[in-house]
């Protein structure tokens, strides 16, 4: 689970004919919500990366854009508003005897190792919010998992297009606002093509997962933070 291997994912799956195909028919049917999680669960599998392979994909895309799309000390110190961070930032650096260079340096190259790792956590308590709210379906946990890497897996993506858009003048608020605003009918229309429950039913699961979603986001940032603080 660490960042070179996700780099090495994404290398492989570039350079190999067959898999760069199949890398692009992947990340094309991880567009359609729940489409992926269905194909697998009926069998459809040979086109595809498998779940966790599609994980590590769309991890090492988000570790590799994170430099561009923002996901580093410097830009965490500036929308820092409360100026905690700051504070604590300048203690570890302190502490470590490391001047400001060295300490961005080595924080920026362990933080989105440490946010892979959390999101993967991630993915499995969302499965197990799934496995409650549809226990009436009694399906195996590991459906849920599935569904659930798949959606965490669009998580990054969507992660790095709100980064994105910071470059062109949103602040983070908006950012993180818009990047909610794209999984919340994407979640809906997943949960109705995977377990095919009445469109009331999954609207208004859909947006119990999204305010879990903004939830155990923001505890992966929080202990994204505090794991590389106390790595650097």
């Amino acid at each position: 689970m660490s960042a070179r291997h996700f780099a090495q994912e994404l290398t492989d799956a570039v350079t190999d004919f067959r898999a760069k195909f199949k890398t692009v028919r992947t990340l094309r049917g991880l567009m359609i919500p729940g489409f992926l999680t269905v194909e697998y669960l009926e069998g459809r599998r040979q086109p595809y990366l498998s779940p966790f392979k599609v994980y590590l994909v769309c991890a090492a895309v988000f570790f590799l854009s994170a430099p561009v799309a923002g996901f580093n000390l410097a830009s965490m110190l500036d929308a820092d508003q409360s100026g905690v961070l700051r504070s604590l930032t300048s203690a570890r650096a302190a502490e470590r005897h490391l001047d400001a260079p060295l300490f961005d340096a080595r924080f920026d190259a362990r933080v989105q190792t440490v946010y892979t790792v959390t999101l993967g956590a991630v993915a499995v308590l969302f499965a197990l919010m799934l496995q409650a709210l549809f226990w009436r379906q009694r399906r195996p946990y590991g459906v849920h998992l599935i569904a659930a890497v798949h959606y965490v897996s669009f998580v990054y993506l969507v992660t790095v297009a709100a980064g994105l858009s910071r470059r062109i003048g949103l602040s983070i608020d908006m950012a993180a606002l818009g990047g909610y605003v794209l999984l919340l009918p994407y979640l809906i229309l997943a949960l109705k093509r995977v377990y095919a429950e009445s469109t009331t039913a999954v609207a208004l699961k859909g947006a119990a997962l999204l305010l879990l979603t903004i939830a155990l986001d923001n505890f992966a940032n929080f202990t994204a933070i505090r794991l590389t603080l106390a790595l650097v």
